[in-house]
């Protein structure tokens, strides 16, 4: 376990009793916003605590599938249909064979993104960012 201390926080990997702690926050402030996670299954998790061992925030890092696809433009609009659905396949079949339960696109182009959502793709929650 690493634990990290400054002021009057500590940061500490997550045990399994933080769970509950945990579950009661989110039940509490944010059940309407996304479904509590299943921190087994990070790279990471860890929780911030007061020098008397209450949570204040926790969670970590969640790996994520992110479909990238690069389309010649030269073909027909039907044939890139056609391809970026066997792509979209491929890479549902892949994500779920790896343990994913959601593939990811980031797009730029207003009209691929239209065509995205009517095979099936959904906004997230939120607006997607980086670090």
């Amino acid at each position: 376990m690493v634990t990290l201390t400054g002021g009057n926080m500590i940061s500490r990997s997550l045990v399994p009793e933080d769970i509950e702690k945990l579950r009661s926050i989110h039940e509490k402030f944010f059940k309407d916003d996304f479904t509590f996670p299943d921190f087994t299954k990070f790279i990471c998790a860890s929780v911030v605590t007061d020098t008397k061992d209450r949570i204040i925030c926790g969670g970590g890092v969640k790996p994520l599938a992110e479909s990238i696809v690069i389309t010649d433009k030269d073909f027909s609009p039907k044939e890139r249909k056609d391809a970026l659905l066997e792509m979209l396949n491929a890479s549902l079949w892949y994500a779920n064979k790896a343990g994913f339960e959601q593939v990811h696109a980031f797009v730029t182009d207003d009209k691929w993104y239209e065509k995205l959502k009517n095979y099936g793709f959904n906004d997230c929650k939120g607006k997607a960012i980086f670090i």
